[in-house]
């Protein structure tokens, strides 16, 4: 019973360090990525929004 205890908290050990140490900074580099492709998404939508216009500018004539 000893064995399989040592294993299993050796197993949990792992787990926590490679999470601390290993998926954290992955985590916030890839925080980091989304962001800047979330906003360039967004500055894309807000360029396509200005350029389509409303039904009055597309029906505009001009004087």
């Amino acid at each position: 019973m000893g064995i399989l205890t040592d294993i299993w908290f050796g197993l949990g050990h792992f787990f926590l360090w490679t999470f601390e140490n290993l998926l954290e900074p992955i985590a916030h580099s890839f925080d980091w990525i989304l962001f800047i492709v979330g906003f360039g998404l967004i500055g894309w939508w807000l360029y396509k929004l200005a350029s389509f216009g409303n039904k009055e500018d597309k029906e505009y004539k001009g004087w």
